[in-house]
């Protein structure tokens, strides 16, 4: 149609309708002038595939539908009345696209109604409906070669993705980034894997890249789910994607390979010294596994420990009880692997000496070691050691005092202030008595009690105190010491004299009398009468009265008195080999009863102070 407009009309909308659509034409002007409006309609599209495919997706599409004028048609999908998923439209959020994919969707039939929207016009297609026959991937289904796999072998896997029904989803293909798990690090710490599609063997727990044909993922060439399993027993195997997992578990049990090695424990790596210490050996695979089919008597050889101080040697008790020797073979049984101490039988380990051992066991082919610290038993005896066994007499000799148990072992718990005895030296031929200087530093005569401080089981001479012995007795000896539980075996010393510097009467006879208790250098006797005699030798002493020894030539002595008294036998001569004593006597005679002083002075040879005897009637 076609009608006139005057410039007094602004505006006119004229409003069509037709039986098989609306149209709408609109006008604007200003001014005379003249226009043409038509009326189309909105095209209903033409859904042209809606294929269902296994994993639960459908692929559809539809006809272009022509904007009857301006703007854009935009489309929106609707599933069984409802919105799709996947990547189609909703009437929500409609798109100028003719195909999308729903997806997600479990067996069944779906109807689809795809409408085209313009403006505020809207047309609907005919419903079209796809059946799906195989859902999307629920779960998977995992298998093994072998439900008894041995440790670090190969057992080829199975991988299935199924949908929710248990149909094999096909459409799960490519390559999937699994991760494993259930199974443990082996004891040598060994972890277990899976071969991913390049042949890379990828430890349980960290992403897998596994490559799936038609929903399958097979090993191929040693690569795409090759499984290692290293710790033996049972193991619950899992996997999964980040979205499905396996509904079962796959349980696999993996046994010990052969033994590769013995390891060896005990029930304490610090044992007193005699003391029973149970030991286990356990045969191992290589990855630490107990090689349960390690049975029955082994002959094994236990070496790493030394004897005792004073000689006694480790040992193991074999299968019957009785203890070997180490280095000598040991028959112990096993069982399923393990042989541990039956019945003070079977594995009882006995070390003798104290301190670091490392204790190793071998059958001839496997072996192990054990790293022990044996601490000594408590002090059974005391050990004397002299700095010097032939001592010079009235000179220093340091003592070493130490505790040590049965075995020789020094008995480190023996630490304090223990007061000891020390015994085995007389007092000198002029009565000084020998010595041991205790830890506050005071000369302590032997036979009375010695305060010794000592440190995990020894007592040493610190700064002149602790143990500085002096003995002052010419000759041999034999010095010992205890504490009133526990002594020493004595130490045997031979005491030489000192340097000669004076002279001394010896072997001193009175015919009557009293000689006093010490008459060397200076003796007295009362009661000699007016017609006594007294008859002695003279020797070259030390300073303690020790008679020296070989003088050499050229030495004598001779006698005198200072009263009436006789001397007869004098001058003697001194031996210039052997002990420096006259080997001859004089004789003197009282004459009188007034008292004299008898004088043995050198007259020959080397100087020496000398000797007096002051006789009273």
């Amino acid at each position: 149609m076609k009608r006139l407009l005057t410039t007094s009309i602004a505006f006119l909308v004229i409003l069509a309708a037709t039986v098989s659509g609306t149209a709408v034409a609109y006008f604007s002007t200003s001014g005379t002038g003249s226009a043409a409006a038509g009326v189309s309609k909105l095209s209903t599209p033409l859904i042209t595939a809606a294929t269902p495919a296994a994993g639960g997706t459908v692929a559809l599409s539809w006809s272009a539908v022509s904007a009857p004028d301006s703007g854009t048609v935009t489309y929106s999908v609707s599933r069984n009345g409802g919105s799709p998923a996947g990547t189609c439209p909703s009437s929500a959020s409609p798109a100028a696209v003719t195909s999308c994919t729903d997806s997600g969707l479990e067996p069944g039939t779906y109807s689809y109604v795809v409408t085209a929207t313009w403006r505020s016009w809207t047309s609907a297609s005919a419903v079209s409906q796809a059946k799906i026959t195989v859902g999307p991937a629920h779960h998977f289904v995992l298998t093994a070669a072998s439900s008894t796999a041995a440790a670090g072998v190969a057992d080829n896997l199975t991988i299935t993705a199924k949908d929710a029904s248990g149909s094999i989803v096909t459409t799960y293909a490519g390559s999937h980034n699994l991760t494993f798990a259930g199974a443990a690090t082996s004891p040598a710490g060994t972890k277990p894997t899976v071969a991913n599609s390049s042949g890379t063997a990828v430890a349980f727990g960290t992403a897998t890249a596994i490559t799936f044909t038609s929903g399958v993922a097979s090993v191929s060439s040693t690569k795409n789910g090759v499984m290692k399993l290293y710790a033996s027993g049972e193991a619950d195997i899992d996997v999964s994607d980040g979205s499905i997992s396996t509904e079962v578990l796959l349980e696999v049990t993996v046994t010990p390979a052969t033994a590769s090695k013995l390891a060896l424990a005990a029930v304490t790596t610090t044992p007193t010294a005699a003391s029973a210490d149970n030991l286990t050996t356990t045969a191992q695979d290589t990855y630490g596994n107990t090689a349960t089919s390690y049975v029955g008597a082994h002959s094994l050889t236990f070496t790493g420990a030394s004897a005792s101080p004073n000689g006694t040697l480790p040992t193991v008790a074999d299968s019957a009880g009785a203890e070997i020797a180490f280095g000598a073979a040991t028959s112990i049984n096993f069982s399923a692997g393990v042989a541990g101490v039956s019945a003070a039988k079977n594995g009882v380990m006995k070390l003798y000496k104290s301190g670091a051992a490392t204790i190793k066991v071998s059958d001839g082919t496997l072996s192990a070691t054990l790293a022990t610290t044996a601490v000594a038993s408590t002090a059974a005896t005391l050990l004397l050691a002299a700095a010097s066994t032939v001592p010079v007499a009235g000179a220093t000799d340091n003592l070493t005092t130490t505790a040590q148990d049965a075995y020789g072992n020094t008995a480190t718990t023996y630490t304090g202030a223990h007061n000891l005895t020390f015994s085995g030296s007389s007092a000198s031929p002029n009565g000084t008595l020998p010595t041991v200087v205790n830890s506050a530093g005071t000369a302590i005569a032997f036979g009375s009690v010695t305060a010794l401080s000592f440190t995990a089981g020894i007592a040493s001479v610190a700064s002149s105190k602790n143990g500085v012995m002096k003995l002052n007795r010419a000759g041999p000896a034999s010095i010992s010491a205890s504490d009133g539980s526990i002594a020493s075996t004595a130490v045997a010393v031979t005491v030489s004299a000192g340097t000669a510097s004076k002279l001394a009467l010896t072997n001193v006879v009175a015919s009557a009398g009293t000689l006093a208790p010490t008459c060397l250098f200076t003796c007295t006797l009362t009661g000699l009468g007016s017609s006594g005699t007294v008859s002695a030798k003279v020797a070259v002493a030390d300073s303690l009265g020790n008679t020296v020894s070989a003088l050499g030539t050229g030495h004598a002595v001779k006698v005198t008195t200072n009263g009436t008294g006789t001397i007869a036998g004098t001058p003697l001569a001194i031996p210039s080999t052997g002990a420096a004593e006259t080997a001859t006597t004089f004789t003197y005679t009282s004459k009188s009863s007034t008292t004299e002083v008898l004088t043995a002075a050198v007259s020959e040879g080397t100087a020496y102070t000398s000797a007096t005897l002051t006789a009273s009637k």
